[in-house]
């Protein structure tokens, strides 16, 4: 049981923390950390959120054959249950950066920020991730906000039918009501508006006061603050003291209790949603059956105090958010054009300043119907469209879908690449087939043989000539000018990423098809099973209604194609597994041609390993590698070319010895290649004898075949996550596939464009 000494120490605790915090200051004291931190404290809400989004820092990834900086606060705040990020995006969470930093220099935001895309395509989870980072970063010192609330105390001077006794040094000016305890307080009467208390100080002296404390010039731009006003309650408060003190303004800030201002979305403070409605979002009220009132001094009871209420008023200072902008009767929006061109609220009985950044969503149907609408150009203008498509790299799509395979595998054994050839065919079906007149020669010649499988491959980063059969001129062409070729569509009304099979629809394809797996695991198998049937009916989803063009738009060839695809990586994730040569003797073939090729290069000597004798470079080193790879017409400019690459990766990364595996993919999967060509008969037999397992032939294997095998089925489970049903599983559809189709003559794994 806990007892009272429990009970102080928690108490000693939270009021320690509390003042720690900074959470109540006069009226004087914010003004002397006005002074001590400007930049800070006089922060419009634009400036605000780009500071939040500064603050959490970033990093450069590459993606889509560019370098793009990723944004930190997109990656979910500290401590998130839901553990909820934005997935890739990289260029749309920049244009959103780039238009936040854009209303930070201008003072305020004087546009909205509307995400556009199709459905699930993480609009409204850029959005969380800024409450978030907002709401994380208020409670920062670096984040610090202030409100003020009216304080008024119980007692009257003696003699004076409005003064009022000061809880500081007597008589002085600069007292302060703000640190009263409860039951010395009358009445407070918070700023509806949660208004920087810099307002408090006349308009007509801000310009002077910011001057002193911000210099001539400031570094950022402080216009908002020369703009912006009290709230209509807070004035009429204001005036009506002011007129009582006989315009003794410092007897008026005593009435000031400056408070901490956090941001919290669940309490709507500075962060609210607004969902499609057909209510307005912001209303005034006259205040009347208000107990502070009763209690305001005699000089404040007969004012009339209209209050402010609604979304937007309880998202001042911070960022609202329109979800499905558009699905909203237009009649309703149009007072945003002025609202956010001026930056206030008209009501019926008040006028509101605002201090907001303003964002929104809305799907590509709903913006190509606004688009024909006439009043679509005057929302343009106040308008920042910011595009957000579905992904096209494969791999992050896996990480969209991690909280239905975390679900799925309380049920089932997962296998390694179950996700990943759902996520490749949901990427396939997003792709654009490309246009050559958009293209100069030599690419405009080869842009036709690009399939579909080859540009996802390109566009994750990943080598083609893994999964497909290509010229390696034109892989090398179309690497150079990736970045080109994602660029194609991008700016165009029917962008890549527009169409195609959502992330939610994949996981609901993928729940469908663990429910219907007969084993015990959940394997690629399963989902190519699942979309073979999903193609059938074109009724489905509006994607598969798209009429195929070329190899492009095809979900039923798509299935094949992530079939093969997948089969070899399983093919080759087992030669590996094997153990028939030791993954280190690649290496050191590697590092061999390389001792040889820097000495060829630098016209020096290599030292023999047995007699420790100097020798010139073995050139029949270089070639038994050189034999393996293209190397175009000029042997000479292909080695410059290696040692080109491996000085920048130095640079790149000084004192660290080069990964010769990741600089030169291309060279390992001939060597490897090679090697299995020469054990073709060793892989063959051990490939027979996979299949035996739990079968009635396996005990008519030799102890050592059998220990090969399992040793081979260890291997994949060690270096490749299968377990020991899904890898016998995997094995065996794969090679059975493989055999079948050795025996007929294939169709091309993905065609070219000229069908």
């Amino acid at each position: 049981m806990v007892g009272s000494e429990q009970f102080e120490d928690l108490a000693g605790q939270i009021r320690e923390e509390f003042q720690g915090q900074g959470r109540i200051r006069s009226f004087w004291e914010f003004l002397d950390e006005v002074r001590a931190h400007p930049q800070r404290l006089l922060r419009s809400a634009a400036q605000y959120v780009c500071s939040m989004i500064e603050h959490g820092g970033s990093e450069d990834v590459d993606t889509l054959g560019e370098t793009m900086r990723r944004w930190s606060v997109f990656d979910g705040a500290s401590g998130d249950p839901e553990q909820q990020r934005v997935v890739g995006q990289e260029r749309a969470l920049d244009s959103i950066y780039r238009a936040f930093r854009n209303f930070a220099s201008d003072g305020r935001a004087t546009k909205m920020v509307l995400m556009h895309g199709p459905n699930g395509s993480s609009k409204t989870t850029v959005a969380d991730m800024l409450f978030k980072g907002l709401e994380e970063y208020s409670l920062t010192p670096e984040g610090t906000l202030y409100r003020f609330s009216w304080v008024f105390p119980k007692q009257v001077e003696d003699g004076g039918s409005f003064g009022f006794r000061s809880p500081g040094t007597a008589g002085g000016q600069l007292d302060s009501f703000a640190y009263l305890e409860p039951d010395q307080i009358a009445s407070t009467i918070q700023s509806d508006m949660k208004t920087n208390p810099i307002y408090l100080v006349p308009r007509e002296h801000r310009h002077g006061l910011l001057h002193e404390i911000c210099g001539p010039d400031p570094d950022y731009s402080v216009t908002h603050i020369l703009r912006g006003d009290l709230g209509t309650k807070s004035r009429a408060i204001y005036e009506a003291l002011l007129h009582a003190y006989n315009g003794d303004w410092a007897r008026v800030m005593r009435h000031i209790r400056v408070v901490r201002l956090t941001v919290s979305r669940r309490y709507r403070t500075a962060a609210v949603t607004i969902e499609p409605q057909g209510t307005i979002d912001a209303e005034a009220r006259q205040v009347t059956a208000d107990m502070n009132l009763a209690n305001l001094p005699a000089a404040l009871q007969n004012l009339k105090l209209h209050e402010v209420s609604g979304d937007l008023v309880d998202a001042n200072r911070g960022l609202v958010e329109f979800s499905d902008f558009l699905k909203r009767q237009l009649e309703l929006n149009k007072y945003l054009l002025t609202t956010i061109e001026k930056g206030t609220l008209r009501m019926p009985n008040a006028l509101a300043y605002l201090d907001i950044v303003m964002v929104g969503s809305a799907n590509e149907k709903q913006l190509d119907a606004f688009k024909t609408d006439p009043n679509f150009t005057s929302f343009k203008a106040r308008m920042e469209l910011v595009t957000v498509p579905y992904l096209l790299e494969y791999e992050r799509e896996v990480e969209i879908y991690r909280d239905q395979i975390d679900a799925i595998g309380r049920r089932l054994e997962i296998a390694p690449h179950a996700a990943r050839s759902a996520a490749l065919w949901a990427v396939l079906t997003r792709l654009w087939r490309p246009d050559p007149s958009h293209y100069e020669e030599p690419l405009r010649s080869a842009i036709g043989r690009l399939t579909p499988l080859t540009k996802a491959l390109l566009y994750q980063g990943r080598d083609p000539a893994d999964l497909e059969e290509l010229n390696p001129a034109d892989v090398k062409l179309f690497r150079r000018h990736l970045g080109r070729i994602a660029s194609e569509w991008r700016d165009g009304v029917v962008f890549e990423g527009r169409f195609g099979a959502s992330p939610r629809e994949m996981k609901t394809i993928m729940l469908d098809a663990s429910f219907r797996s007969k084993g015990g695991c959940f394997t690629p198998i399963t989902v190519l099973e699942e979309l073979r049937n999903l193609v059938k009916d074109r009724s489905v989803y509006d994607f598969l209604k798209i009429e195929p063009k070329g190899t492009y738009n095809n979900p039923a060839r798509f299935v094949d194609d992530v079939d093969r695809a997948i089969q070899r990586v399983v093919l080759r994730e087992l030669k590996d597994s094997m153990a028939l040569v030791d993954e280190q003797e690649y290496d050191r073939r590697f590092q061999e041609y390389f001792r040889h090729l820097t000495a060829y290069i630098r016209k020096s000597r290599v030292t023999h390993a047995a007699t420790g004798e100097e020798r010139p470079a073995d050139t029949d080193v270089m070639e038994n590698v050189e034999r393996l790879v293209d190397t175009g017409d000029d042997v000479d400019l292909f080695r410059q070319h290696l040692i080109g690459k491996i000085a920048a990766a130095s640079l790149n990364r000084p004192g660290e010895k080069p990964n010769y595996r990741q600089l030169f993919p291309d060279m390992l999967r001939a060597l490897k290649s090679d090697f299995y060509s020469e054990h073709k008969e060793s892989i063959r037999q051990v490939e027979d004898d996979l299949l035996l397992v739990d079968t009635s032939g396996w005990s008519s294997l030799s102890n050592d075949r059998q220990e090969l095998v399992e040793t081979t089925l260890a291997n994949m489970e060690s270096r490749y996550g299968y377990g020991r049903e899904s890898a016998l599983e995997m094995i065996e559809y794969s090679l059975r596939r493989a055999r079948n189709r050795a025996d007929v003559k294939p169709e091309p794994a993905s065609g070219t464009d000229d069908e």
